[in-house]
């Protein structure tokens, strides 16, 4: 597993805690008003100055509207952009070659549409950075494992990354039974919602480079 993403963060202190213990990956959310970690711009880009590439940065939107995706990677520098959308694989194949290969694709999963999503990550994953399966968006709802072990073996290891109800207790299990090629968390490393507990950060990590190291 080469991928660990802390997501929702909004301070510089949990940006610095991550970084410190090891986390290859922030994700900052932004223009989604209904979610308890949205940053307003000012605040994305003063985090995004602070960070000044100590760690990869990932700037997560909900938009279907291909001009705004272009527009956010002008106005932030992030290494990566994770996109939650409702609009096809086709379309955003008309986006520019360079910024495709920056986007994080997320997908939802279950029993009904696996196929099809095995297919699609199958036939485009040379355009596209990495795709999130993800049927939880911040509430912490788990994903079927089994399921998401069945698309990774289908699409021969491509970078898919696992999201929805990771924690510190079944992180060995994911890494041993199903080995996505990251995995990503927010909810399950909050005190509250939005608001991240720096003790269960420091622990998940801990515990991730216990697991990395004795393998």
């Amino acid at each position: 597993m080469e991928y660990v993403k802390i997501c929702g963060i909004k301070n510089y202190s949990d940006a610095r805690l991550c970084i410190d213990y090891g986390a290859d990956a922030i994700g900052f959310i932004y223009n989604v008003p209904q979610s308890p970690r949205n940053l307003e711009k000012k605040q994305l880009l003063s985090l995004l100055n602070m960070i000044n590439k100590q760690i990869i940065t990932v700037l997560v939107i909900k938009t279907n509207n291909l001009e705004e995706i272009k527009k956010y990677n002008d106005q932030f520098n992030s290494n990566f952009i994770q996109v939650h959308s409702n609009l096809e694989i086709n379309k955003l194949n008309n986006l520019p070659i360079e910024l495709k290969k920056k986007l994080i694709i997320a997908l939802r999963v279950d029993y009904l549409n696996k196929n099809s999503i095995i297919s699609k990550i199958n036939n485009n994953h040379l355009h596209f950075f990495a795709y999130l399966l993800d049927n939880s968006e911040g509430h912490g709802n788990q994903c079927n494992f089994s399921i998401i072990k069945e698309v990774i073996e289908n699409t021969n290891n491509k970078r898919i990354i696992l999201a929805g109800g990771v924690n510190i207790d079944n992180i060995e299990k994911i890494i041993m039974d199903i080995n996505p090629y990251g995995i990503d968390l927010s909810s399950s490393l909050e005190s509250e919602k939005g608001v991240k507990d720096q003790n269960k950060i420091k622990d998940f990590l801990h515990k991730i480079n216990l697991i990395k190291n004795s393998n």
